[in-house]
């Protein structure tokens, strides 16, 4: 399938030609048609271009260059690496377009205007109308009525009946009580993982002493403690993913066709490894172990023994040791020749010599 992307330079070219070689169909759709994501209450389509990537790849360059560094080397397969996971991560943003195909402009912010404050002014007190004689005349004849007094009667009989009885006063403080306790919080709503993440724990709690390596797209994916050591032992960039927890799982990733050679090598290391991947719908797994050493057990204790104490329990290496140091004696018709020192022999090639030929053996 022909990729719809431009390259400009010889850098551009030379990833071109990898993607053009190694990308899978998923790929090669996603490179050409985009993929669907929504932004600002909208469905956009995110396609990406090789501009976009080299700048990627420098923001991956700069991490990986020591502190106060000009430049930094990067090997081609580390690059071709990124080109794989800057097209396949979704959430790696390139040029946006709406559903019509015109490019997607970010809203701009909308300033928020405020009225001008106005300073606030008391109004000036009217003045009293002036009074005419026949107004004061009439104020001095008019009374203020007397409020009538009505006199309260209490009954001594009913006094005792208003006061609250004791059961009303506790159930007074009692409500009292309740309305001054504070609910307690609620418990904070914890993040749930994504449900690739939580498929990917299931199969690594299955797995615990192995580095497991977990197929996503186009990529084998290493997680937490297993994409550090990955990043040492294979010299991967370890960087982060979302797996919708708080904070981003430390991650490192190699291309799904170049995985063989890296698994080859941990398990060199020691290290036993699980793939797992997507056959058909269903996860599948497979383990590769390291190599078992050479163990010699002693039958009749089981104790295991090292190499060297093996031998020398089978006397292997004291008879090497008298065979190195013992000279052969001269034959008297041969006279000619000098005494022979077993010192130039190789002592458990003559042990196992001496063994099967014992004194019909002459070296010359």
């Amino acid at each position: 399938m022909t990729l719809n992307l431009t390259a400009t330079g010889k850098p551009q070219e030379l990833i071109l030609a990898y993607l053009q070689e190694n990308a899978s169909d998923v790929l090669a759709d996603k490179i050409n048609n985009g993929v669907r994501i929504a932004k600002d209450g909208k469905t956009l389509f995110n396609k990406k271009t090789l501009d976009g990537f080299m700048k990627y790849a420098s923001d991956e360059t700069r991490k990986l260059a020591e502190k106060g560094a000009n430049s930094a080397c990067v090997e081609d397969s580390v690059v071709y690496g990124w080109a794989i996971h800057y097209f396949e991560e979704e959430s790696i943003e390139g040029k946006l377009y709406n559903e019509d195909g015109t490019e997607y402009a970010s809203p701009k912010p909308v300033k928020k205007t405020t009225a001008p404050t106005v300073p606030y002014t008391a109004p000036k007190p009217k003045s009293e109308p002036q009074l005419s004689l026949f107004d004061m005349l009439g104020t001095q004849n008019k009374e203020e009525p007397v409020p009538a007094v009505v006199p309260v009667q209490h009954d001594d009989e009913n006094d005792n009946d208003d006061e609250p009885t004791e059961e009303e006063i506790a159930e007074v403080m009692e409500r009292e009580q309740e309305d001054q306790q504070i609910a307690p919080p609620l418990p904070p709503v914890q993040p749930r993982p994504s449900e690739w993440y939580e498929r990917y724990l299931s199969v690594k709690a299955k797995n615990k002493d192995s580095i497991l390596f977990y197929r996503l797209g186009d990529f084998y994916e290493m997680f937490g403690n297993d994409a550090r050591t990955c990043a040492d032992v294979l010299d991967l960039t370890l960087t982060g993913r979302d797996c919708g927890l708080k904070e981003r799982v430390p991650m490192a990733g190699l291309p799904f066709h170049a995985a063989d050679a890296y698994i080859a090598k941990l398990v060199n290391c020691g290290y036993k490894v699980t793939v797992a991947e997507q056959i058909n719908g269903e996860l599948r797994e497979r383990t590769i172990d390291p190599p078992a050493e050479e163990l010699n057990v002693d039958e009749e204790t089981g104790e295991i023994l090292p190499i060297e104490e093996m031998r020398k329990f089978d006397g292997d290496i004291e008879e090497a040791e008298i065979l190195a140091t013992r000279t052969l004696p001269p034959d008297d018709e041969d006279d000619d020749f000098p005494p022979l020192d077993a010192k130039a022999y190789d002592p458990e090639a003559l042990s196992i010599l001496d063994e099967l030929f014992g004194n019909l053996m002459i070296l010359r």
